[in-house]
């Protein structure tokens, strides 16, 4: 579990800093040797612009996902808020979110606070949230969720929205 979260927080980092538009993916000359623990294996860079050019997995007219990463243990998502997503919970997973442009009023169980780029949150499974969009222009969040959660198993304590 804490493999996934490490795994989880540094996916967050890496889409936040792919907000730079940094350069295309370059091969490293004059690497230092391999080091004995160290493996090879596929990793995953990608660019918010490249996401959002596909489908999004879900639209609910005030939030519309993308799918980052989808695996077996974790599912990663990229949100873009535009209105107010009300009052719900999830049965089956955790979220950890991170915040990454525009301002958000957030409400974590009793507590509500305004989080803007930077800011983090991990909301329990079963734990009731709610999203706001404050001011002008859009806000976007990443989401990794572990285990992956099933939006159909969302349970709206307020009035779900309507697209």
């Amino acid at each position: 579990m804490k493999l996934l979260f490490a795994a989880g927080v540094i996916a967050l980092l890496s889409l936040a800093s792919a907000l730079a538009d940094p350069p295309k993916h370059e091969k490293l000359a004059d690497q230092p040797p391999k080091h004995a623990n160290e493996v090879e294996a596929e990793g995953l860079m990608v660019k918010r612009s490249e996401i959002m050019k596909k489908e999004p997995v879900a639209d609910l007219g005030v939030a519309r996902y993308w799918a980052v990463e989808k695996g077996k243990d974790v599912w990663s998502l990229l949100v873009e808020v535009n209105g107010t997503t009300p009052l719900h919970f999830h049965p089956d997973g955790v979220h950890r979110m991170y915040i990454l442009e525009g301002k958000l009023k957030c409400t974590l169980g009793k507590e509500t606070m305004e989080m803007g780029p930077g800011d983090y949150m991990l909301i329990p499974k079963g734990v009731r949230h709610k999203f706001e969009k404050v001011g002008d222009g859009k806000a976007y969040f990443v989401t990794v969720d572990t285990p992956p959660i099933n939006p159909a198993n969302n349970v709206w304590l307020e009035p779900a929205p309507k697209k």
